[in-house]
């Protein structure tokens, strides 16, 4: 009876071993299981969840009745002395308060107890990501309702730390998603900074588990903003500030038109100039104590942050931040992702698409990043610039055109890779077949329900390696007037001034009749 029981246990416990992996083989929907690797701070970090000393550290939670009281007081004081070091001493410990907690040590490890939400599970098990409305989250949830919870995965991460490290947890993602589902294969959308950790994935484990990346606004190059603020090199540029004022104003209220008005008019009368002297005297005078008392320790220890530093500054930022000896480890670390990531990332994708990974890019136009610094005049997607996340197509800066008689830098089989709108050649890409543009899509601007992400399911779904030429619904280049709710193909300028699409337009067009009707006089 004994023997009898035994033989039936076993036989149970081989049933039970056997029919997941049955269920999981017979998966025949068609489609690999999504992936989508969010980016930077795609959910908030946390210090001491769950204990009486939880607080949100980043995004800050700023008191702005504190900042402007201690900033009344600073200026105050500037007043009486023209030292702009006044305001610093009133201001500085507000801010040093504010970062410390998301420091991280010498070696470049968090310093305090921070965590933020991860979704281990495939999204079915996460009711709250059914719902989102835009960037990563719209995707989740539009890709939730396409394909299933099931085979849908949410990869997030503390950005701060070291991408190698989160290039391990991806992989265990990968291998969970593959076990679960019973595919061989994942398809893989990185958004934003969430194509660095992609890249670094890469580079450690391979190609065999992937079938397509997509690589959405990624930081796949880096970021010109990003690289200049780790050279010091701050500075705010008038035209940068007046197309960020004029792109960032929301307009659903009107006061878009009101403030371009009143900025132009500063501009005319030389106010805006003494305003911006101003200012960038602050800046100048301040700029040392803002990386000493504030960044150095914080900011600047982010393993995170250095996979934003392009090529021509990386060294001359780690010579300025970093000792050698005390730093030692945390250079170790961010060498690792520079020198056999960031570096190499062409050959890491072409060698990806020779082993029959599908890869693609999407990169977004038409908006201004935070005019701190002299790039920031760039064309953008309002956080990375379009040259960044397109891996290298020239750009006309905001607000102009690439020059008349201008042809594309290389000949791409004789296809042309000019926009009709006269801003960009992407024939100057890595990849000048597989980068799609949109103009005045968000970053990331996945909004849920949209054009825009139909596109990017189009692109997934391809069962061979999709391009430009691929299908003539998706050309190269494609416009919104609502975000990406509706695309369609960018169409040339029309007319001699051009389209008028914001009231700088309209005011450059005011400019050159002025112009016109002073030279025949």
């Amino acid at each position: 009876m004994k023997k009898l029981l035994s033989v039936l246990m076993a036989a149970v416990m081989l049933c039970l071993a056997v029919v997941p992996s049955f269920a999981a083989e017979g998966c025949d929907c068609g489609h690999s299981p999504l992936i989508i690797v969010g980016g930077m701070n795609g959910r908030p970090l946390i210090l001491d969840e769950g204990t009486a000393n939880e607080k949100q550290i980043w995004p800050p939670v700023i008191d702005y009745a504190q900042v402007a009281l201690a900033a009344g007081k600073g200026l105050a004081a500037y007043g009486l002395t023209k030292d702009w070091n006044r305001l610093g001493d009133a201001i500085m410990p507000l801010a040093v308060e504010l970062m410390a907690p998301s420091a991280c040590d010498a070696d470049g490890n968090s310093m305090y107890n921070i965590t933020t939400a991860t979704y281990p599970e495939s999204v079915a098990h996460y009711p709250e990501l059914h719902i989102g409305e835009k960037s990563e989250e719209g995707l989740v949830a539009s890709a939730y309702e396409k394909y299933g919870g099931s085979h849908v995965y949410f990869f997030n991460y503390d950005w701060r730390l070291d991408p190698m490290d989160h290039a391990k947890d991806l992989n265990a993602m990968i291998q969970k998603a593959k076990a679960e589902t019973g595919h061989s294969k994942v398809d893989i959308a990185a958004c934003s900074m969430g194509g660095a950790i992609t890249m670094a994935y890469l580079a450690t484990y391979g190609y065999s588990d992937i079938d397509t990346c997509l690589f959405i606004t990624s930081a796949f190059s880096g970021s010109l903003i990003g690289t200049e603020l780790l050279k010091k090199n701050v500075h705010i540029d008038k035209d940068a500030l007046k197309h960020y004022l004029n792109l960032n104003v929301n307009s659903e209220t009107g006061l878009d038109a009101l403030l371009d008005i009143v900025v132009e008019i500063l501009d005319l009368t030389g106010a805006l100039d003494t305003l911006l002297n101003g200012a960038n005297s602050m800046i100048e005078a301040l700029l040392d104590r803002v990386y000493t008392e504030i960044l150095a320790e914080t900011m600047c220890r982010m393993p995170g942050v250095w996979l934003l530093i392009r090529d021509d500054a990386y060294e001359q930022a780690k010579a300025a931040f970093l000792d050698e000896d005390e730093n030692a480890v945390l250079i170790e670390r961010i060498d690792d992702y520079h020198y056999n990531v960031m570096q190499k990332r062409k050959q890491i994708i072409d060698d990806a698409m020779a082993a029959g990974v599908k890869v693609v890019f999407t990169s977004h136009y038409g908006d201004a990043v935070l005019p701190f610094a002299p790039s920031a005049i760039h064309d953008a997607d309002g956080l990375l610039e379009t040259e960044c996340t397109s891996a290298g197509a020239v750009v006309a800066n905001l607000g102009t055109t690439l020059p008349e008689g201008y042809t594309q830098q290389n000949e791409c089989c004789g296809k042309n890779h000019l926009s009709p709108d006269r801003i960009i050649d992407a024939s100057a890409s890595m990849f000048p077949d597989q980068v799609w543009f949109f103009y005045q899509v968000p970053h990331v601007g996945c909004l849920y329900g949209s054009q825009y992400n139909e596109f990017l399911f189009w692109l997934l779904d391809s069962e061979e390696q999709p391009t430009v030429w691929t299908n003539p619904a998706y050309p190269q280049f494609m416009t919104t007037t609502d975000k990406g709710m509706t695309i369609s193909p960018t169409e040339p300028p029309s007319g001699y001034f051009g389209d008028i699409k914001t009231m700088t337009d309209l005011f450059e067009v005011i400019r050159r009749v002025l112009m016109f009707i002073n030279a025949l006089s």
